[in-house]
């Protein structure tokens, strides 16, 4: 079986460890870097929070690399508090970790992220699960990597043109909506994986419960959830968001995609950070309009029956 090389560009806050979580049980994948970027918690805490979810969880090493503190040009607060006491619920806090990032002095995410597409060229996904400034800034650093990227997968927009953050705008673009733009505008192949896609796979109690009683994974994914609240969904409901963004790379069966054009508003108005997308005859940038969410879950509960015992 051929494995898909990916990169993770991530903001670890509750989703993105689930994410972790199932990309780490994936035989099917082969992650080359997980990059990481501020977002659902300040940069120094996603970092902790990935190095922590990596080297508790990850089944071969992988690099972690601390990307940027802050969007391309100008940021707004938006502090949405939904992801526990350090961005991993309310039972697990990282102070510090064992493993450390690969940054050095005049080599950190765009560094990292270039060697890494240029190590595997035309082989490799990269998966933006937060705001996409890291891949925004080495495709203006190295342009040279652009066309030997395979596919970007950026977990952010919405169906309806409506918001999560805002009425009008999803946290992850809202953050950096030119990062998203530059992205956009690329010419790169490019995957939407929108809110309502999360939202509408969302997690029950008594799933996380069962899981809890399997491993060690199992009962992370209960904790993990243990503080984490999705604003747009009831509290007995746990959205899927960046878990879905991966699995469709594994499982794109599940998932129903097509060609859009797309406009990211990059004012700093009160629609900064809204996604339009239209339907188009041919494109290269594809919007997830529908998923399966048994199949989703059995898909993830199938990963997490590996670690029984």
């Amino acid at each position: 079986m051929k494995k898909q090389k990916i990169i993770l560009d991530v903001d670890t806050g509750v989703d993105d460890a689930i994410a972790l979580l199932y990309a780490f049980l994936c035989d099917e994948l082969d992650i080359k870097l997980i990059s990481v970027i501020g977002g659902n918690v300040k940069v120094n805490q996603s970092t902790l929070n990935t190095l922590y979810m990596t080297q508790n969880f990850a089944r071969y090493s992988i690099p972690v690399v601390k990307g940027s503190s802050k969007p391309l040009k100008k940021a707004l607060p938006a502090k949405l508090g939904v992801h526990g006491k350090k961005g991993l619920g309310n039972v697990i806090e990282v102070t510090q970790t064992k493993l450390k990032p690969i940054n050095s002095r005049g080599y950190g995410a765009s560094e990292a992220l270039r060697d890494a597409v240029l190590n595997n060229k035309n082989e490799v996904t990269i998966v933006c699960q937060g705001p996409s400034t890291n891949v925004a800034l080495a495709l203006q650093k190295y342009p040279q990597i652009t066309p030997f990227i395979q596919k970007i997968l950026v977990m952010g927009g919405s169906l309806d043109g409506s918001g999560s953050i805002t009425k009008y705008a999803g946290f992850n673009v809202y953050c950096d909506p030119d990062a998203c733009d530059i992205i956009v505008k690329s010419g790169i192949p490019i995957v939407f994986s929108p809110k309502e896609i999360g939202l509408n796979t969302y997690l029950t109690q008594p799933i996380l419960d069962r899981w809890a009683k399997l491993s060690k994974t199992g009962e992370a994914v209960k904790n993990l959830y243990n503080g984490y609240h999705d604003l747009l969904l009831p509290a007995d409901k746990f959205a899927t968001h960046d878990l879905c963004a991966v699995m469709s790379i594994v499982k794109p069966q599940y998932f129903k995609t097509k060609p859009v054009l797309v406009k990211v508003n990059t004012t700093d108005g009160r629609k900064r950070g809204q996604t339009i997308f239209e339907e188009a005859q041919q494109s290269h940038i594809s919007l997830i309009y529908q998923a399966d969410r048994r199949k989703i879950i059995k898909e993830f509960d199938r990963k997490l029956q590996k670690t029984r015992g």
